[in-house]
């Protein structure tokens, strides 16, 4: 039994049906290695636009590297949860993961993605998602989410900074900004209808996933390798 699995609600064994706004019944559980069909499966169901949002460039498929990255996850210092449609004849489907990589540098900051196939936007899934990594982050000590910024976009910035006066800035050593802002605590964070459209976090992955902020996704991304 691992240390995710003794001490996490969100650890090895968590599971949970939820239901979408159009009455769609939605499969959550952590990412597993075995997962890189149905990772890949889902990859190949997004749009142009959704993948360039995420890897700020065309992308046809992922690497094995990258399949590896994302799905062979400790589930502490990188957490991942994805979100499945099954289905009573066919193969599982992948409609969503969500997840964050913590800082090594800065143990109480972490990374955050949240990616949802096209055909379920709107549907509720994405803050259900958010709302769960949350509580996630909470449980590992998690205080702040932060995302990379192209130094370059004047609009990027503003639009940040509009999202919260607890925001915080600093330039990076190859001339990104990084943008860091509070994870709210999980007993604050109201599971009403449209709650999740007014908080800081939601907006900013919002913008991202609609590409109108230019963002470095090092989440999405295996680190290199050295030498």
């Amino acid at each position: 039994m691992g240390v995710a699995e003794q001490h996490y609600r969100y650890g090895e064994s968590y599971e949970e049906t939820v239901q979408l706004s159009d009455g769609q019944r939605i499969f959550l559980r952590p990412v597993r290695p075995d997962d890189k069909q149905l990772l890949l499966d889902g990859f190949e169901h997004l749009s142009a636009d959704s993948r360039y949002a995420r890897f700020m460039a065309p992308k046809a498929t992922l690497t094995e590297r990258e399949l590896r990255y994302l799905t062979e996850v400790d589930g502490i210092d990188h957490f991942a949860i994805g979100a499945i449609r099954k289905h009573l004849v066919s193969k599982p489907e992948g409609v969503g993961s969500a997840r964050f990589v913590r800082l090594s540098d800065q143990p109480d900051t972490a990374e955050p993605a949240v990616t949802i196939l096209d055909d379920f936007h709107g549907k509720g899934l994405g803050a259900i998602m958010l709302q769960r990594l949350i509580e996630a982050a909470w449980e590992r000590d998690v205080r702040w989410f932060c995302t990379e910024l192209l130094a370059d976009n004047t609009a990027s910035r503003r639009m940040i900074e509009s999202l919260s006066p607890d925001v915080k800035f600093r330039h990076s050593g190859d001339g990104a900004i990084i943008a860091t802002l509070p994870v709210p605590e999980p007993d604050q964070t109201p599971t009403a209808p449209g709650f999740f459209d007014e908080t800081p976090i939601r907006k900013l992955l919002s913008y991202v996933a609609r590409a109108k902020v230019s963002v470095r996704p090092r989440v999405t991304r295996p680190p290199e390798p050295p030498g």
